[in-house]
């Protein structure tokens, strides 16, 4: 479910409402979620999208269908709680600290499923993937709101500028062998 929050940017309440129909491995050439219910501007009402399973999302979704959603009861909900109803997003934020307690983390390492969210935004934007892409994957009205959730790492612009030379290097030096 975690992963699903990440890849496909989703918040807790849309994947909380994913059924098993809501999965299209076959709709475009990575699969497609069917988001129902997502998040609607001020009274709007749901706001349905189609979203890619980037990143191998897919493969997760396949396994968790294969060996981990028949140990639930059986209902068309995806991330069933143990009676087979939806989980409520406060029972995914509790889930998600409890691993992290686990795990040892620390009280101030500690993340909410929203930063899930705003993670997936960040890591496409430092792929270069478009910012218009990365705003109908999360579903935003305005690129605005897609901007307040992209926080680029500290060597962004390092990164990005070598990158750009690598990339017209790479051009030049194509170029300089065609033409001998």
């Amino acid at each position: 479910m975690f992963r699903t929050l990440y890849h496909a940017g989703l918040r807790s309440e849309e994947a909380s409402l994913l059924d098993r129909p809501d999965l299209h491995f076959t709709r475009g050439p990575f699969g497609k979620l069917h988001v129902r219910f997502g998040k609607g501007a001020r009274t709007s009402g749901p706001r349905p999208r189609w979203v890619p399973m980037l990143d191998g999302l897919d493969l997760v979704l396949h396994w968790f269908l294969d060996d981990v959603r028949g140990k639930f009861p059986d209902s068309p909900v995806l991330f069933a709680d143990e009676s087979g109803g939806s989980l409520h997003r406060g029972t995914i934020r509790n889930r998600l600290r409890y691993l992290m307690e686990l795990e040892g983390r620390p009280a101030t390492d500690r993340f909410s499923p929203h930063a899930l969210r705003r993670a997936c935004a960040t890591h496409n934007y430092e792929r270069g993937v478009d910012l218009v892409a990365i705003q109908q994957l999360l579903g935003h009205w305005k690129v605005s709101s897609t901007m307040r959730y992209v926080r680029p790492s500290a060597t962004f612009i390092e990164d990005a500028y070598r990158r750009a030379v690598t990339t017209t290097l790479g051009e030049l030096t194509a170029e300089g062998d065609s033409s001998a």
